[in-house]
């Protein structure tokens, strides 16, 4: 008797959540496939109808935001997961966080599509827009506040596609977001429209036409006809500055224990001293790569600058009294530590630091990392590298760790006119379970941006550089061809005119052109219910 009861329970659960979580785990499976380091990018065209397929049969409110609360969770224990490594309850914690943010737009989404079903063309189109512009307002909303984590936003999808980016230095990289929205969108109402409207108009001579598939193709258009357009103004590479950049990639582990200090430093001075042989520009390490506290330690980082004659950018822990700094500092041949350096501005809550109110938690600050407390920098800070073969000075815009995840930092940097953007990282971390690749792949979209080259020096990779165009042009990989390893290479930079972008010059204003829209979406969507309140 309680066996059969159970199974009727179960069944009755079955019957009750099955096409809840069938379309919660279809969507963000399909999103998941489209993420890096996934190759799958195409399934972010569509990635959504199983969840809209579901909204059209007007679920309840409720199952909806358990179910994509719960689902959203799941998606980004699984994008993120590699943040274990470092620790395990701030992986459950962001995850939880970044699904909450997602999940406003799945309840909009629900309450809005029942009624765009009955609405006309246009009014459907702007409803379409409406909601592709509530996708991107949260989108930006995770770059904001103390726990801000714009971690692989849904332009990063298309990182290998640059032939649908090419709008991201107009409208920055919402841009890519709202049209992957868009599209979706369409795609659906076509799909309603074969399986629904069709029937209904049925006789008519025009009853396969469907105008919202033809208005999703001529956006999808108008997104990729700046490739071929900047494909034929491209600047040849005999007109560009060429900058030569050692990198290396050290691969360092455990590098804050006391037997591994010798062990770090010989590999840091075998790269460079190799590197050197090749007569670079310039010589770079990743994030936090010497043992010690450069300042406190600084006559070896000296004296292998001064034996290979070239100038070092090295990520590095700099200690002054009680405060430590995250930085990218300056180690010249001739004159030693540079006294100016960049100091990281955005620190990773919980990692660096812990953020206000959560530091007045009883032992709360032992979850951060064995240096402690960092403290921020304030301001960008440009370095200024003299390439040995041309006068004239090469101006350097350096990130570190995930800044490059912020569109507005990144922004503020280029406007001092630099020709590339430095990125040094480590993300050794997390082992060899994407992060990498995901990081890498916001670096492209900034590229596009700012118009501006971006060297990226990894502790394992991802290391080598993008151009202007967002085109990856070197990768450091070894003779397996995987990015996680031991080595060191040269890359010719080639640094192209400052030309300043749209989205350089007048920033997110896409941002208030996407509030207006879902705006006025609100608004027309409220006339229509008050209106069918109405007449009944």
């Amino acid at each position: 008797m309680l066996n059969h009861s159970f199974r009727i329970g179960f069944n009755l659960w079955v019957k009750e959540w099955s096409g809840a979580l069938l379309s919660g785990f279809s969507t963000y499976g399909l999103l998941l496939l489209a993420q890096p380091p996934r190759h799958v990018p195409e399934a972010a065209y569509f990635f959504l109808l199983p969840a809209l397929v579901w909204f059209s049969r007007k679920p309840d409110l409720k199952k909806v935001a358990l179910t994509f609360l719960v689902c959203g969770w799941f998606y980004h224990i699984a994008l993120v997961g590699w943040m274990r490594h470092v620790t395990f309850g701030g992986m459950l914690m962001a995850s939880f966080l970044m699904s909450l943010y997602q999940l406003p737009w799945f309840l909009v989404a629900r309450t809005w599509l029942p009624v765009a079903i009955g609405f006309s063309f246009p009014r459907r189109v702007l409803l379409i827009l409406g909601l592709s512009s509530c996708w991107v307002m949260i989108e930006w909303m995770r770059c904001q506040f103390t726990l801000g984590f714009p971690w692989c936003p849904l332009s990063v999808t298309q990182w290998e596609r640059p032939a649908i980016l090419q709008t991201v230095p107009i409208l920055g990289a919402w841009g890519v977001s709202f049209f992957l929205i868009v599209f979706n969108l369409c795609l659906a109402s076509y799909l309603h429209h074969l399986l629904v409207r069709r029937r209904e108009k049925e006789g008519f001579s025009l009853s396969s036409f469907c105008p919202d598939f033809y208005f999703g193709l001529l956006v999808f258009i108008l997104m990729v006809l700046p490739f071929f357009e900047n494909r034929r103004k491209a600047v040849s590479n005999e007109a560009q500055r060429v900058l030569k950049v050692g990198v290396c990639q050290p691969y360092l582990r455990d590098k804050w224990k006391e037997n591994r200090v010798l062990e770090h430093k010989e590999t840091l001075v075998r790269q460079t001293k190799f590197l050197s042989l090749l007569n670079p520009d310039l010589i770079v390490w990743p994030e936090a790569s010497t043992p010690y506290a450069v300042n406190l330690d600084r006559q070896w980082v000296e004296n292998l600058a001064k034996d290979a004659n070239c100038t070092l950018l090295i990520g590095a822990v700099v200690k002054e009294g009680d405060f430590s700094y995250n930085t990218i500092s300056e180690v010249s041949p001739d004159s030693g530590l540079n006294p100016e350096r960049y100091d990281k501005q955005v620190l990773v809550p919980f990692g660096e630091y812990v953020p206000y109110p959560f530091r007045w938690i009883p032992g709360l600050s032992k979850m951060v990392g064995p240096v402690g407390n960092f403290t921020s920098g304030d301001h960008p800070h440009i370095f200024q590298i003299r390439a040995k073969d041309r006068k004239g000075a090469v101006r350097v815009g350096p990130l570190i760790c995930y800044e490059d995840i912020f569109p507005f930092l990144s922004r503020d940097i280029v406007s001092q006119e630099v020709d590339f953007l430095f990125v040094s990282t480590n993300d050794a971390w997390f082992e060899r379970e994407g992060c990498a690749e995901q990081h890498a792949a916001h670096s492209i979209l900034r590229a596009l941006e700012l118009g501006r080259p971006f060297l990226r020096c990894g502790n394992a990779g991802w290391s080598g550089w993008i151009d202007a165009r967002g085109i990856v042009r070197e990768v450091l990989e070894n003779e397996e061809g995987s990015i996680y390893f031991e080595g060191a290479g040269l890359f010719e930079l080639l640094l192209p005119e400052r030309n300043r972008t749209l989205y350089v010059r007048y920033g997110d204003y896409f941002l208030v052109a996407c509030l207006s829209l879902f705006s006025l979406s609100y608004l027309i969507k409220r006339k229509r219910i008050d209106l069918s309140e109405e007449y009944g």
